[in-house]
């Protein structure tokens, strides 16, 4: 279902409710984490909370054009994105020395970009639900649209729920954009071939998570992934029972307790 920009401006909300952002202080290595498209730091929180619990200093801080109004994602770019998480980056390590960067579907193409460029003090890199590619539901129609050459108009696609996931106890506490704005959108699938050309440059240690049911990008991005890393220090974990927003989804204390692994390893 379609809004134009008029009933966006008068009628939109925010989905689920919850802090938008989550910072915590701890030790090295700093958890810098990157939300997905339109959404908070709620679609991570749970796995967040464990890293956080467990010591680890955590940086999650909203990317440009969240948490406030749909309109103001709208005229975002993928550089926009990309130059707030450098600087988020940056700021980590300069305050602890170490990073690891965590990015989940949008924040995953961040994290991935910002590893390629090898910015000081990065130690490893945590990426969930991968976006590098889109399943066929919303790629082919943006590839049609690339074709025409036309520029996107100011609409918005109203969401039926916060999120995809198999176990709806957490929806309510996802919190999120009630409707994609479609131009801010088509940056998430131009950004794929970008960051998928990155990725032989990334030579840290990689985690990449994924869930079976995930409707919004395949799990076999995860495997996609792994093979084109320039290191060989890379593993996967497939979560036969959650979908694209795993930190939240039924398997979320397995989700963390790999990421913790993963974490305790690099001390």
């Amino acid at each position: 279902m379609f809004s134009d920009r008029r009933r966006t401006l008068r009628d939109q909300k925010m989905l689920g409710q919850g802090e938008l952002q989550f910072f915590a202080e701890g030790r090295a290595p700093c958890v810098v984490a990157l939300h997905g498209f339109g959404g908070t730091v709620a679609e991570l929180r749970p796995l967040l909370d464990r890293i956080a619990g467990a010591g680890f200093a955590v940086d999650a801080a909203l990317l440009p054009g969240h948490g406030t109004r749909a309109e103001e994602l709208q005229g975002m770019t993928f550089d926009s994105w990309l130059d707030a998480s450098r600087e988020r980056t940056r700021a980590a390590a300069k305050a602890h020395g170490r990073v690891v960067l965590l990015g989940f579907s949008l924040g995953s193409l961040l994290a991935l970009q910002v590893a390629s460029e090898h910015p000081e003090g990065l130690a490893g890199l945590v990426v969930l639900g991968n976006a590098l590619m889109l399943k066929p539901l919303t790629s082919v129609p943006f590839n049609l649209w690339e074709r025409l050459g036309r520029r996107m108009p100011d609409v918005y696609m109203l969401k039926p729920r916060a999120a995809d996931l198999v176990d709806p106890t957490e929806m309510d506490a996802v919190v999120t954009y009630d409707r994609h704005p479609l131009r801010a959108a088509l940056e998430v699938y131009r950004a794929g071939p970008r960051v998928r050309e990155a990725v032989p440059r990334i030579t840290c240690p990689t985690l990449i998570l994924h869930g079976r049911r995930d409707v919004v990008c395949s799990w076999k991005n995860a495997l996609w992934l792994k093979e084109r890393l320039g290191t060989s220090d890379a593993s996967v974990r497939i979560f036969e029972n959650s979908a694209h927003v795993l930190a939240c989804d039924g398997e979320r204390e397995d989700v963390a307790a790999e990421t913790l692994g993963f974490l305790a390893r690099l001390r």
